[in-house]
């Protein structure tokens, strides 16, 4: 039985990078403007055809596929801030929250991506990307891994250092950081607060459509792929929504706990984990993992 539960951590902790990933998405954005991006799964679902259609038709390696989609997406995400969210913002009345209906964009986000999806041709077949890497499977003991896995994990840590090097030592990153923690701070000292949180929905989209093209050749690549947004919810709550690192923790945690599920209970409840593990952290502890002690607000 341990060869099978070091097995199942092992593929938990491959698809959990991924789940990372995306939930680093959604505390990005929630960071930056307090909303939860629902169309999150969709960026994921469009950066995997993205990818499919620069690999399969453009004839491009997979080490250029991840920058040509990231900049695809970081477009889309910029410009729904830039165009959308933005507006929304300035048309606020004074006294009165305008988060709900900067939420009701995402959703009405997705459900666009979705639909611009299925009118493109072949986007309704099942299909699946060719493996990352290839090859002889890698033996640690009892566990064993496929290159493609061992690629999957790898691009991720790649991708989560970059981006803790961006926030940490670059003067947009630290601009980013400022403008999340308090914006009216950040605006007297010159930060063009607007501009930092469309370059903010601008990186979470790139993440989205990075994972995306990570999942694609694991996951059958659908329209309806977008559901993964659930897992990362999972991964965010777990870690604590406004905590990075917790989210690094949260998703890896998920996923071991998914294949742990699939291997002492049933592979059917499997998709009943995140639901499970949302409602135990929140009882146990409503704020995460990493997201310190509950404050009381005044008002």
């Amino acid at each position: 039985m341990l060869p099978l539960v070091l097995q199942g951590i092992a593929s938990g902790i491959v698809t959990g990078c991924v789940y990372a990933l995306i939930a680093l998405s959604l505390v990005i954005v929630y960071k930056s403007s307090d909303v939860i991006n629902f169309a999150a799964g969709e960026m994921v679902m469009v950066g995997g055809y993205l990818g499919m259609f620069a690999l399969l038709w453009l004839g491009l390696p997979y080490i250029v596929i991840f920058p040509f989609a990231a900049v695809a997406i970081f477009i889309v995400g910029a410009l729904f801030d830039r165009v959308v969210l933005s507006r929304a913002v300035g048309r606020s009345v004074p006294g009165h929250s305008v988060l709900v209906a900067m939420i009701i964009a995402t959703v009405g986000l997705s459900y666009v991506l979705r639909g611009i999806v299925r009118l493109i041709p072949y986007t309704e077949e099942v299909r699946r990307l060719p493996p990352i890497s290839s090859g002889v499977p890698i033996f640690l003991g009892p566990v064993v891994l496929q290159r493609q896995d061992v690629a999957i994990v790898l691009a991720a840590l790649v991708i989560m250092s970059a981006l803790w090097a961006f926030f940490s030592f670059t003067m947009i990153g630290k601009a980013l950081r400022a403008s999340s923690q308090n914006p009216r701070a950040a605006a007297l000292v010159g930060i063009p607060v607007r501009q930092m949180s469309m370059t903010a929905w601008g990186i979470a989209a790139a993440l989205a459509g990075t994972a995306g093209i990570l999942l694609a050749p694991k996951l059958l690549l659908t329209p309806d792929m977008g559901v993964i947004i659930i897992l990362a919810l999972a991964a965010a709550i777990i870690g604590g929504f406004v905590s990075l690192p917790g989210c690094v923790v949260g998703g890896v945690a998920l996923g071991i706990v998914q294949n742990l599920i699939g291997v002492y209970i049933s592979s059917r409840a499997i998709s009943l984990a995140p639901f499970l593990v949302i409602m135990i952290v929140l009882l146990v502890r409503p704020q995460g993992l990493f997201a310190g002690s509950v404050r009381a607000k005044k008002v």
